[in-house]
């Protein structure tokens, strides 16, 4: 007879994990349900831990700042993928979320771009087209065609992927450094850097690029772990986010 009193069970959560085939590649997703999840989650899709990992957060791309901000985030896929790094950004198609995206694809960069949103306020092809969920009207969200990796959470309004976003941006810096940067933004934004400095995360907020970017480079006063760089610097953004993420390394050799 067993005695099941000395026997121990591990239980895995079974998971949905879904294949997106977008028009010119295909992206892996996985959908936790609870925080205690996103190891399991990260694990699924064959994401190791222990690499740098950037946290990219900003909304809408200013009109008026837009070739600066796209030379900015065209910085920081090539800081990135030069350091073997990983980005972790909203996902869907719009503003530097989108742009970060195409200039992936464009580079034919291979560094992991991962996107992290709420599953009811998203679709991809073939998915789900029902909004009884939305609030602003009759459409999901599509998700940004030329990310690698999605995370989809529980959710029925942005801002509730954010402590998602921390804890994956900690789980796969184990043993290195993460760093948050901040374009533009809104109130999900300043939730982000609220997250990441409450996890002792450094924050840098490019200025010249709109709302709370700019709005923190005019505070007298803040957080020793914000700082500011210019968006029309490219040198200095790649000195930040090398200082940030603690790596000596070249970086215009791979120019």
């Amino acid at each position: 007879m067993v005695d099941r009193k000395n026997i121990k069970y591990e239980k895995k959560v079974m998971m949905r994990i879904q294949k997106i085939l977008f028009p010119n590649q295909q992206a892996f997703c996985v959908f936790p349900e609870k925080p205690i999840d996103l190891p399991q989650a990260i694990s699924e899709l064959q994401l190791e831990n222990g690499r740098p990992v950037l946290v990219l957060i900003g909304g809408e791309i200013d009109k008026q700042q837009a070739a600066m901000t796209r030379r900015a985030i065209q910085t920081i896929a090539r800081v990135v993928q030069a350091l073997n790094a990983v980005i972790i950004c909203g996902g869907t198609d719009m503003g530097v979320m989108d742009e970060i995206g195409q200039i992936r694809w464009q580079n034919l960069y291979t560094f992991p771009l991962i996107g992290v949103a709420p599953e009811d306020l998203v679709t991809w092809p073939g998915g789900p087209q029902s909004a009884k969920f939305l609030w602003w009207g009759k459409q999901r969200w599509q998700l940004e065609s030329h990310y690698s990796h999605f995370i989809l959470v529980p959710g029925s309004q942005f801002g509730d992927e954010s402590p998602w976003i921390v804890d994956a941006a900690t789980i796969l810096s184990e043993g290195h450094r993460s760093v948050t940067i901040l374009i533009n933004g809104g109130e999900v934004s300043r939730k982000d850097i609220e997250l990441s400095l409450k996890h002792n995360r450094q924050v840098i907020a490019l200025s010249h690029t709109g709302r709370l970017a700019d709005e923190l480079s005019r505070q007298p006063s803040r957080s020793p772990l914000i700082s500011v760089v210019p968006a029309n610097n490219e040198q200095r953004i790649t000195e930040a986010i090398q200082t940030a993420l603690l790596v000596n390394k070249d970086i215009s050799s791979s120019r």
